[in-house]
């Protein structure tokens, strides 16, 4: 049997890093459509633009929602899923559309744990540190969750200002003014922060 070289060691572990960013990209765009369904068109287009921008900033902005769990937990002395998400299912099943959205959101906090072990070294009992996760996990879909929003929000304010939001087939020539949803994702994503 041959041996693994370190090079095609080297190839699996970038596809897998590629499937956890294209997996949030996907979360990320699926949010767009359910907010806006004429964001269906540019999916395309946004889920390689997520993908690509996610690899530079996904880890430091998983990092940074680590940290700001890590000081509320220090402060408070225990979070309270129930409270904020309604539980372990929600975060779990409810909040994404696939097990593999779920498990690349898992990942993407693994990975960022392993840079910043110190973080959590406090924390002593499992089911602490599950819900640590899951909590991390939340706040870190809810940063994207209000990003889509905040676009969606701003795109259709446009789209409401130069009279699109009825009869969009008749007013291309209008609709080609307004910028695209990789406009405004391409514009803001190097902007996104943890809100402390």
């Amino acid at each position: 049997m041959p041996r693994a070289t370190k090079k095609s060691e080297e190839n699996t572990e970038e596809q897998q890093t590629n499937l956890i960013y294209d997996h949030i990209a996907e979360y990320i765009v699926q949010k767009f459509i359910k907010e806006d369904v004429n964001a269906f068109t540019e999916s395309t287009l946004m889920h390689e633009l997520l993908a690509y921008k996610l690899k530079e900033i996904g880890k430091p902005l998983m990092m940074d929602v680590i940290a700001s769990v890590a000081s509320e937990l220090k402060a408070k002395k225990q979070l309270d899923l129930k409270k904020k998400v309604g539980g372990i299912t929600q975060v779990k099943k409810i909040s994404f559309r696939s097990d593999d959205q779920y498990n690349a959101f898992v990942s993407l906090f693994f990975e960022a744990i392993e840079e910043r072990p110190e973080e959590i070294d406090f924390i002593k009992k499992e089911q602490d540190f599950e819900n640590f996760m899951l909590y991390c996990i939340n706040d870190f879909r809810e940063l994207w969750d209000q990003f889509v929003a905040k676009i969606v929000e701003d795109r259709l304010a446009i789209e409401r200002q130069k009279g699109l939001h009825a009869y969009r087939s008749s007013k291309t020539e209008v609709l080609q003014e307004v910028p695209t949803y990789a406009d405004f994702i391409a514009e803001r994503i190097d902007k996104v922060k943890v809100q402390a």
